[in-house]
Formats: C-alpha cells, sequence, structure tokens
C-alpha cells in the first residue's frame, strides 16, 4: 500500500494502524531512504531505522530523522529489550 503522492493520508493511516499512540522507541527494519522512518517519528517517542549499507540515504538526505544505522534484519546489534515495538513494512 505504498503510496507515494498521500494527499488523502491513505499511506500515514495504514502505517499508524500498526502502532499503537504514545509508543516509546521503535525499530524500523528494512528503513530504505527513510520516507517511512520520518513518519513513524510522529507518532513514536523515538524510532531507529535499520538497512543495509547500500540502501542508508546519504546524509544529506537523513537530516531530520532520529537514528539511522548499517544493519542486518538478521543479526540486530541492539540488546534484548531495546525497543517497545519492531516494525518491518514495504521491504522487499
Amino acid at each position: 500500500m505504498a503510496i507515494r503522492g498521500d494527499s488523502k493520508g491513505l499511506e500515514s493511516r495504514y502505517l499508524f494502524d500498526m502502532l499503537p499512540r504514545d509508543i516509546g522507541r521503535v525499530l524500523e527494519i528494512g528503513c530504505g531512504d527513510g520516507r517511512l522512518t520520518r513518519k513513524y517519528a510522529d507518532r513514536a517517542a523515538k524510532v531507529v531505522g535499520i538497512d543495509l549499507p547500500g540502501a542508508l540515504p546519504r546524509d544529506d538526505q537523513a537530516e531530520g530523522m532520529m537514528d539511522v544505522a548499517a544493519a542486518s534484519g538478521v543479526a540486530l546489534p541492539f540488546c534484548d529489550g531495546s525497543f517497545d515495538q519492531a516494525i518491518f513494512s514495504l521491504s522487499f
């Protein structure tokens, strides 16, 4: 349901259905260019996005994002319990 020109807010509503209100720390696996990460940041206290190095945004694109890291969703570089919720959406 990726809607690049989301003038009606359909994509945002779909994504926010996955996050309860006032969630704490969220991990987005497969954040890509951070387009969705920025939307999640409107709902969560802290969002960390991870993706493979070639998929991460350039430094000038990452401005305003919470945190991004080069990592694989197969071997997460975080301690157990570091996040309240993990999201893996629209990644293939």
